[in-house]
């Protein structure tokens, strides 16, 4: 997505103003960055890392001698993803002797044994050259936001994202949770809410296109176009979770659909995903993201089912825009290993085709042959494909794929494809 600005009290900034810059100066007291550390996770656990940068500790008193105790410093581990960079304090760092010789050629990082760790290789990087990764990761290499207060949860962030000027190095962002404004006081997002439209109201912006009375899920609709301030500011915010390439992003060729639980008090923002209005590659897709403190409640897969339910709606099959992230991917497979297992049931007194497959799914063919293959339930036999019947062996590989997320109730669904108005330029 490309990046364009907007004459609002809220614009995009542009990247040297929202980007911290890293000082050259050797800071009087502090921790030699050119060595390898052993840093204390908070896990607990003592991993390698580098020191990025440092800053003052906020107890530091400018009478004392700046010692590396004054410091907090700015790591990050080794062989873990950027989201577990993190400011710790001299107390969870050990010395090594260890120097830090910069590679000129990418290196690849070993995957630590431990599924539920987060690794460092980040397939949204996929598509950048060496230089343009290293570019990449300088210019967001500082969390500058800490943490995030939204309706009733606070939460870490996980990575840099480019608000405009004068909403970087703060410890708590608070963020309206109907119209996503954002403020750096909480006065001030209280003062907000007696004012917001939106917060009266209690909901997004745009159209409501599913209601579950029975899970009291209700899905909205925002056209870019229309809506832009409050999709820019989504953008923002999902960003302090993404580590997307790109940090800009023009709204107006995109349709956001967000996901709420609704209660007594209003409609509750949970995740989201965008695609494109019009996509010359067929992405059903763009962006996805269910917020941190709404994890591993099913949602991530139900914004994956919805994606795809839109397509037949549409009368296409879709997939999503690559590249993929770490855990994008990992969602995908599961999605789809799930999927086409369903589908072989479903039909296994039947005729079963890709082309029966994809129809019913929506699932690109060639997404289904990949994840046939990474299942191993497909075989060739004489150059012919054989898949998998073997109902021990599916239900094994269903299970395996993980909990098959909230599933989408299709009656639910009152929803018309977008049809560009007559007159207007394709974005």
């Amino acid at each position: 997505m490309s990046a364009k600005g907007k004459n609002k009290a809220k614009a995009f900034a542009t990247l040297p103003n929202a980007v911290p810059t890293s000082s050259t100066k050797i800071h009087e007291g502090a921790l030699d960055n050119s060595n390898y550390v052993l840093a204390q996770m908070k896990n607990g656990k003592w991993e390698k890392a580098k020191i990025i940068e440092c800053r003052l500790s906020k107890d530091y008193d400018p009478k004392q001698k700046k010692v590396d105790s004054s410091y907090e410093y700015y790591v990050h581990y080794e062989f873990y993803n950027r989201r577990m960079d993190e400011w710790i304090g001299r107390e969870r760092i050990q010395l090594t002797e260890e120097p830090i010789i910069e590679d000129t050629q990418p290196k690849k990082r070993p995957r630590p044994s431990d599924k539920r760790e987060v690794t460092a290789e980040n397939d949204e990087h996929e598509g950048m050259d060496h230089q343009s990764l290293i570019t990449h990761e300088m210019h967001t290499k500082f969390k500058t936001i800490e943490k995030i207060e939204f309706g009733q949860y606070r939460c870490d962030t996980w990575y840099y994202s480019p608000f405009p000027s004068g909403y970087h190095n703060i410890d708590c962002l608070f963020i309206c949770e109907f119209c996503l404004s954002f403020y750096i006081r909480k006065s001030e997002l209280q003062r907000h809410q007696l004012k917001c439209v939106l917060c009266k109201l209690g909901h997004p912006p745009g159209d409501e296109m599913y209601r579950d009375t029975e899970r009291r899920l209700s899905m909205f609709e925002i056209d870019g176009h229309k809506n832009p301030t409050y999709c820019e500011n989504l953008c923002y915010i999902a960003k302090l979770f993404l580590d997307h390439k790109n940090l800009y992003y023009d709204v107006e060729p995109f349709l956001f659909f967000v996901l709420t639980e609704y209660n007594e008090t209003g409609f509750h923002i949970v995740g989201y995903f965008s695609k494109e209005k019009e996509s010359s590659q067929g992405w059903n897709l763009s962006c996805i993201l269910t917020f941190p403190f709404h994890q591993r409640k099913g949602y991530g897969k139900f914004l994956i089912s919805m994606s795809y339910q839109l397509s037949l709606i549409e009368g296409k099959y879709g997939t999503p825009e690559r590249p993929l992230s770490d855990l994008g991917r990992e969602s995908y497979l599961s999605w789809w290993t799930q999927s086409i297992i369903d589908y072989l049931k479903k039909n296994k007194d039947g005729e079963i085709t890709i082309a029966g497959l994809t129809k019913e799914t929506g699932i690109k063919d060639t997404d289904a042959w990949w994840t046939l293959e990474q299942k191993h339930l497909i075989k060739y036999q004489q150059s012919q494909p054989l898949i998998c019947m073997d109902m021990a062996y599916l239900d094994l590989i269903y299970s395996k794929a993980g909990r098959p997320g909230l599933p989408v109730k299709k009656d639910c669904i009152h929803w018309v494809p977008y049809k560009r108005p007559k007159g207007q330029d394709k974005n």
